[in-house]
């Protein structure tokens, strides 16, 4: 679990990294990062899961202001960003890896 942002900075640094901030008190949140980690399986897609009761910083600097929040980061850099839910859970994991390959093709990058 992540709980500094020097941690954070570290995690999103290399690689293709979705990013599910969550909350303890908002279940779909925890929903989502689990979902998402089943979707991206068998591919080069690390899904991250930052609590931002254990991660204040984070969740400042990154200006996280609705739960769950799901961000595409590649090599550090925020391509995508998704905020709230539309309350289901299947739909709105569909959603973002749906961007989020869609994003990383027009960059010619690899995630299978």
């Amino acid at each position: 679990m992540i709980t500094t942002y020097e941690e954070f900075k570290e995690a999103i640094s290399k690689g293709v990294k979705v990013v599910v901030f969550t909350a303890d008190w908002i279940p779909i949140s925890k929903d989502l990062y689990e979902e998402l980690i089943r979707m991206v399986e068998n591919l080069k897609i690390d899904v991250i899961e930052v609590d931002v009761a254990m991660a204040p910083k984070v969740m400042e600097v990154e200006r996280i202001f609705a739960i769950p929040t799901v961000k595409l980061y590649v090599n550090g850099e925020n391509l995508f960003t998704q905020e709230d839910t539309t309350g289901n859970v299947k739909v709105d994991a569909t959603h973002v890896l749906r961007a989020v390959k869609e994003i990383l093709k027009k960059r010619g990058i690899a995630y299978r």
